[in-house]
């Protein structure tokens, strides 16, 4: 231990060098890594929000809509359904889930719940960016996503 603080002592030179680049290094990681971050929420944001939109065109009554009417918001809500699996988390995908397998049902407080958990997730989602928690947690939770994208997609049950 001696011998390592002599060392030290009298190549104080090459220890702040090493020092200062490795701290500068990290510097650059972490930095790098918030702007990642701070991107994809800003994203993530923008897709719930058009999603959010759509969704409520799409809940508008049927009748008092035109053919053409008809086919771009159920193009456009299909759309933003597909920018909400590739941008969300799994907690929101879950609540969309939710969502399509009941309807999208404003008028009832069941319905008005469903929705809010919906939102409450999305916000969760973006004031609180992380890009992957943890392998084994993707892992794990794989066989309810692949049910949750299937019942948003397609109203799928097994």
């Amino acid at each position: 231990m001696a011998s390592i603080l002599t060392w030290i002592n009298s190549h104080v030179w090459i220890v702040s060098i090493i020092t200062l680049v490795l701290g500068a290094f990290l510097n650059a990681i972490l930095t790098k890594n918030k702007d990642v971050l701070i991107k994809v929420a800003e994203k993530k944001s923008q897709y719930y929000a058009e999603y959010i939109r759509a969704l409520l065109e799409f809940s508008k009554p049927i009748q008092l809509l035109e053919p053409e009417q008809r086919h771009e918001i159920n193009r456009n809500y299909m759309y933003f359904k597909n920018l909400v699996i590739l941008y969300g988390s799994d907690n929101v995908i879950e609540k969309c889930a939710i969502c399509e397998k009941h309807g999208q049902q404003f008028g009832s407080l069941e319905g008005q719940e469903r929705y809010i958990e919906l939102i409450k997730a999305m916000k969760e989602d973006v004031e609180n960016p992380k890009i992957i928690k943890s392998w084994l947690l993707r892992k794990i939770r794989t066989s309810n996503l692949d049910e949750n994208i299937a019942d948003i997609m397609f109203n799928y049950k097994k």
